[in-house]
C-alpha cells in the first residue's frame, strides 16, 4: 500500500465549459487545473514569499500527463503560468512598500547537454553549458541567460520562446512526448527596509520513461530515450540514497550527484536547502502496470528525504563576506609562490581559485546592478537581436510550422522577400559531422565552406547544406525548388517528394511547373527532411486563422506523406515482380545484402506461380470454350448434323466412331477364326452358325 499528502483523479467525469475550460461533472472525481494548483502551486509561491528555495517536479511514464500537469493545454494552464500570473498578481496587489525583482531563466536537459532555451537553436554551442560548482556560489550554469521581466505578459513572453526552442520528438506511445527534461527557473527577489531575501523556483518538467517495446522509437528516438531513462535511473538511485541517508543520518552515504546533467542541476533541490514537491503522473490503462508501480515506489523513496531548508536572506552581504575570504586564500597561495614552495597541484589550485573569485566578482557585480538597469540592458539587447535580423513586412508570403502538440504549431515563421531565399542546414549535430567527416577529405570541406551561408537554417536527417530555394517572383508567385538530388527525394509538397513530381508529365502534375520548380499554393503542406510547415499567403488569410480553422495541421501533412510513400513502394514491388535484378531503395547497404537477396529469391518464387496458375488459366478457358461448342451442338443436332457425325474436331462423336469400328472389327476377327477351325462336313453345329 502507499500513501501520499494528495491524490487526484483526471482521466474522465469533466466536460467543457464553453471556453475550452474543462471542469468536472456534477459528482464526479474529476480535478481541475484550478485544484491541482491550489494544492500544489500556492505552496510554492508561499515558500518563496517566505525566502526558501523551492522545486516543483512531475515524474511519471511518457503520456501519463506531467507536461499537462505542469505547462496545461489551452485554457487548461498548468502550474508554471498560473504560478507566473500569480506572482505578479501578489506584487500588484502588495501595499507594504516592499519591491520585487523577477529573473526568469530557461533550459532543457536534451541527450545530457545543456541548453539555454532563451537562445535560438543555432547559436548555442554545441555541446551545450557547463554545470560547474564553488564554494561561493554553490551549483550554477555558466553562461545561462537571467531575463528580467516586470509584467505577468513578459514572462508569458518569455515562456512562450521558450517553448518555441523546446526540443520535441515524436513515438507511438505519446506523439507529444517530451524528448527532453525541461527547468523553468524563477529567481524572485523581495527587497524590504532592512533585508534582502531571494528564493530560486525550480519548475521542472521531467521527460517521460518509457520502454523502447512498447513507443516503437527507433534511431535518434531510441538514443534519447536512452539517454533520458540513463538520467532518471541516476534520479532514482539519488533519491534511493537520499532516503537512505534521512533514515540513518549517522551513515556515511555517497550520493551520485554528477552521474547526470539533471542530478548535477537538482542537487540544491533534491538533498539542500529548498522545499520541494515531487507529482506523479500516472496511466490508468492496465498495459501500463509496471511502469505505474515502479512510479510509485519512485514516489514513496522520494517521501523519506527530509531537506533543511532556510530562508536567503541578504546573499549579497554573505556572497561579499566569502569574496574577501576567498581573496585572502588567494593572497597566501601567492606568497607560497614566492617563496619557492610550488608544485603542479598548487598551480591547479591557484587556476581554480582564480577562475572562482572572477565568476563571483562577476556575479556580484551583477548582484549590485539595479533592476532597472537590468530591464534597460535587457531592452538594448533584445533591440540590437531585431537589428540584426532583417525586417520583413509581415505581408509577405511565409511558411509557418506545424507540429503534433498544438503548443508548439505555429511558432516558427519562415518569410519570403522578393528574392530568392535559400533554404539548408547550416550546422550538423555532433553525430552526423563526425559521421561525415571521416569520409570527406579536406577538399570537399573547403568546397563547402565557399557555399552561400542559406537564409533559413533547418536542422535534421536529411537536410542537405544547400537544399531548397524559394524565389517570390515580381509577379507575386513563390516557386518552390531543390537544389540537388537528395533534396529533391526529401522534400515533399502536400506529401509528394518533388524528384517524383519532376519525373510527372507537366499536364498530370498537381501544381504548376516552372522549368524545375513548382509554384505554392496558400495551404500547401511542405516537409523538408523531418521538418513540417504550412505555405501562407497572407492576403488570403493569416497563419493563426488557417490553422485555427483545421485547414493545415500536422496529421494531414503526415498522412499524405504516409499515402503517397505506400503509393510509390507498392510501384516499386509491382515492377519488380518483372524485373528481379532491381534493388529497391534503402537496400543497397552491405548489412541489408541478405535482406536483399531473400527478397530477390521471393519474387522470383512468385514469378514463377504466377507464370504456372497464367498456364493453367489459359489451359482451363481452352476448355472451356470447346464445351461450350459441343454444348451448342447438342442444343442444335437438326442444323448441323453432319458436322456431328463426321467433324474431326469433336472430341465426343469421333470417341464413339472409332469404338464401333473397333468393336465390329473384333467381331469380324472372331468369325473368320471360328469358320477356320469348323469340319468340312455339313452338321447342325455349322448350319446354326451359318445360318
Amino acid at each position: 500500500m502507499f500513501t501520499f499528502d494528495e491524490s487526484f483523479w483526471s482521466h474522465d467525469g469533466y466536460e467543457d465549459d464553453g471556453t475550452g475550460y474543462l471542469r468536472p461533472k456534477r459528482g464526479s472525481n474529476y480535478v481541475d487545473q484550478k485544484y491541482v494548483f491550489n494544492t500544489f502551486g500556492k505552496r510554492v509561491l508561499d515558500n518563496a514569499w517566505n525566502g526558501y528555495h523551492c522545486c516543483l517536479f512531475a515524474y511519471g511514464q511518457t503520456g501519463s500527463g506531467k507536461s499537462y500537469s505542469m505547462v496545461g493545454y489551452g485554457n487548461n494552464k498548468g502550474i508554471v503560468p498560473i504560478s507566473c500570473e500569480e506572482i505578479f498578481r501578489r506584487i500588484a496587489n502588495d501595499d507594504s512598500g516592499n519591491s520585487y525583482e523577477v529573473l526568469v531563466s530557461a533550459i532543457e536537459i536534451y541527450n545530457e547537454a545543456v541548453q539555454d532555451l532563451l537562445i535560438p537553436v543555432e547559436q548555442r554551442p554545441r555541446k551545450g553549458f557547463e554545470i560547474r560548482e564553488s564554494k561561493i556560489l554553490g551549483v550554477y550554469i555558466d553562461g545561462i541567460t537571467k531575463r528580467p521581466v516586470e509584467s505577468y505578459k513578459a514572462i508569458h513572453d518569455t515562456i512562450e520562446e521558450a517553448t518555441t526552442h523546446r526540443t520535441v520528438g515524436s513515438t507511438l506511445m505519446n506523439a507529444t512526448s517530451s524528448r527532453a527534461h525541461t527547468v523553468l527557473i524563477i529567481e524572485f527577489k523581495t527587497v524590504t527596509s532592512c533585508s534582502t531575501r531571494v528564493s530560486m523556483i525550480n519548475l521542472v518538467d521531467l521527460a517521460g520513461s518509457e520502454k523502447v517495446k512498447q513507443t516503437g522509437a527507433e534511431g535518434e528516438r531510441m538514443k534519447e530515450g536512452a539517454m533520458i531513462n540513463k538520467s532518471l535511473s541516476t534520479l532514482g538511485n539519488c533519491i534511493e540514497k537520499l532516503a537512505e541517508k534521512s533514515t540513518n543520518p549517522k551513515k556515511a552515504v555517497l550520493v551520485p550527484y554528477r552521474e547526470s546533467k539533471l542530478t548535477r542541476l537538482l542537487q540544491n533541490a533534491l538533498g539542500g536547502s529548498s522545499k520541494t514537491i515531487m507529482i506523479c503522473a500516472l496511466s490508468p490503462a492496465s498495459s501500463n502496470y509496471e511502469e505505474t508501480l515502479s512510479t510509485l515506489r519512485y514516489a514513496d523513496r522520494a517521501k523519506k528525504i527530509k531537506n533543511k531548508a532556510v530562508v536567503n536572506e541578504n546573499p549579497q552581504e554573505k556572497l561579499m563576506r566569502e569574496l574577501l575570504d576567498e581573496n585572502q586564500k588567494l593572497k597566501e597561495m601567492i606568497q607560497s609562490l614566492g617563496a619557492g614552495r610550488v608544485d603542479a597541484r598548487t598551480f591547479e589550485d591557484l587556476g581554480r581559485k582564480q577562475r572562482e573569485i572572477a565568476e563571483a566578482e562577476a556575479a556580484l557585480k551583477d548582484m549590485q546592478k539595479t533592476f532597472q538597469e537590468k530591464l534597460e540592458e535587457d531592452r538594448q539587447r533584445q533591440g540590437e537581436l531585431r537589428r540584426r535580423g532583417t525586417v520583413v513586412n509581415p505581408m509577405v508570403p511565409m511558411i509557418v510550422n506545424l507540429n503534433q502538440d498544438p503548443q508548439l504549431q505555429g511558432r516558427v515563421k519562415h518569410y519570403f522577400p522578393a528574392g530568392k531565399t535559400l533554404i539548408g542546414c547550416n550546422k550538423q549535430d555532433e553525430s552526423e559531422s563526425e559521421s561525415e567527416a571521416s569520409d570527406l577529405d579536406r577538399d570537399s570541406d573547403e568546397e563547402s565552406d565557399d557555399l552561400p551561408v542559406p537564409d533559413i537554417n533547418m536542422l535534421g536527417r536529411g537536410m542537405q547544406r544547400l537544399h531548397a530555394s524559394v524565389e517570390n517572383a515580381s509577379d507575386g508567385r513563390c516557386i518552390l525548388r531543390a537544389l540537388n538530388g537528395e533534396a529533391a527525394q526529401a522534400t515533399c509538397l502536400n506529401g509528394m517528394t518533388l524528384d517524383r513530381m519532376l519525373e510527372m508529365d507537366a499536364k498530370k502534375c498537381p501544381r504548376t511547373r516552372v522549368d524545375d520548380g513548382f509554384v505554392l499554393v496558400h495551404a500547401d503542406r511542405l516537409i523538408f527532411g523531418p521538418c513540417y510547415f504550412v505555405f501562407v499567403q497572407p492576403n488570403i488569410c493569416s497563419a493563426e486563422v488557417l490553422i485555427a480553422s483545421g485547414e493545415a495541421d500536422f496529421t494531414t501533412a503526415q498522412m499524405e506523406e504516409m499515402r503517397e510513400k505506400r503509393s510509390a513502394t507498392e510501384k516499386r514491388i509491382r515492377q519488380s515482380l518483372y524485373s528481379p535484378c532491381m534493388v529497391l531503395p534503402g537496400l543497397e547497404d552491405a548489412q541489408h545484402f541478405e535482406q536483399m537477396q531473400e527478397m530477390q529469391k521471393e519474387l522470383e518464387q512468385v514469378k514463377r506461380t504466377l507464370q504456372l496458375k497464367e498456364q493453367v488459366l489459359r489451359a482451363k478457358e481452352d476448355e472451356v470454350e470447346e464445351l461450350r461448342r459441343e454444348l451448342a451442338l447438342l442444343r442444335n443436332p437438326g442444323e448441323r448434323l453432319d458436322e456431328m457425325l463426321y467433324a474431326g474436331h469433336s472430341k465426343v462423336s469421333l470417341a464413339i466412331d472409332n469404338t464401333f469400328e473397333e468393336a465390329l472389327a473384333q467381331l469380324s476377327a472372331v468369325e473368320a477364326m471360328l469358320t477356320s477351325c469348323a469340319p468340312r462336313g455339313d452338321s447342325p453345329k455349322k448350319k446354326s452358325l451359318t445360318s
